[in-house]
């Protein structure tokens, strides 16, 4: 190698010249060996060589994002991958919330209580609703959290960051916002009316009872299909973003199975809490 171009050595991590003598790049810091000029390097220690991958400038906004995880879901997570941000996650989040307090209103009304007891019942179902919607938000950002590491570390951990992994598993639960919406029409047009009264106790606990099991099949069997129906469109989305965002380490395949698997483990979780 001339004068010329070893004055020209390029850091394989960040790509800005390394002067001839320097054997530490003054940008990043890595080790550059004085005969190295491509773009990987043998790291010391043995470890194996470090892959530089230029600069990558993100295509869409928040609400190209969105709109093409519907459109061009592929395209739509690549970019994601590739550029990480949590916007269109807060987004999704936040939406999903809104139909959950939407969802509530409606049941509410259809579930009336009447007679000496009907106005304390009515009180402490509000308060027990009002304390669970409070929760929800966070109860959402404690499972995106834990589910974005067991997802990093089951599909090749070394190759993204968690940022990357959280923004590619948040993206992700697009679906689970759109069954969400869906929801609040089965919920007006498919859940009955009640009227129960507290006059006899124990004639209103037959009436509840009577209720649940009409309903049973809404409750439990149709929101287990769309539920179901959302693990599978989202582990589809987050194996694509997985793909891109492991710099295509870990396969579509591979990384489909661990988010199936894993989101398998949330829904036997929420279908066990309904008879709890």
């Amino acid at each position: 190698m001339g004068l010329y171009e070893e004055k020209r050595r390029t850091c394989p991590t960040c790509g800005k010249l390394v002067p001839a003598g320097n054997q530490y790049c003054g940008n990043c810091g890595i080790f550059v060996p004085q005969s190295s000029s491509s773009s990987t390097i043998e790291l010391t220690g043995g470890a194996a060589p470090t892959q530089y991958h230029p600069p990558y400038e993100r295509k869409f906004s928040t609400v190209q994002r969105l709109t093409k995880l519907l459109t061009s879901p592929k395209e739509a997570m690549d970019d994601i991958g590739s550029a990480p941000d949590y916007t269109g996650v807060i987004v999704l989040f936040v939406i999903w919330t809104i139909f959950s307090i939407i969802g509530v209103m409606i049941m509410l009304p259809k579930l009336q209580f009447v007679g000496p007891y009907g106005a304390t019942i009515t009180s402490a179902v509000m308060a027990t609703t009002v304390g669970t919607l409070i929760l929800v938000p966070f109860v959402l950002i404690i499972r995106w959290l834990v589910k974005s590491y067991l997802i990093r570390h089951a599909c090749n951990g070394k190759s993204w960051d968690f940022p990357t992994a959280a923004s590619v598993t948040g993206y992700a639960y697009l679906p689970n916002v759109i069954i969400s919406f869906v929801w609040l029409f089965v919920i007006w047009f498919l859940i009955p009316s009640v009227i129960v009264d507290t006059t006899d106790l124990a004639q209103a606990l037959v009436q509840l009872e009577i209720f649940d099991a009409q309903i049973m099949w809404i409750t439990v069997g149709l929101s287990t299909i769309f539920a179901a129906f959302a693990l599978l469109w989202k582990s589809y989305l987050g194996s694509l973003g997985t793909y891109t965002g492991t710099r295509m380490n870990c396969e579509r395949n591979s990384a489909f199975g661990a988010f199936v698997a894993i989101g398998f483990i949330g829904l036997l979780i929420d279908f066990i809490s309904q008879f709890l």
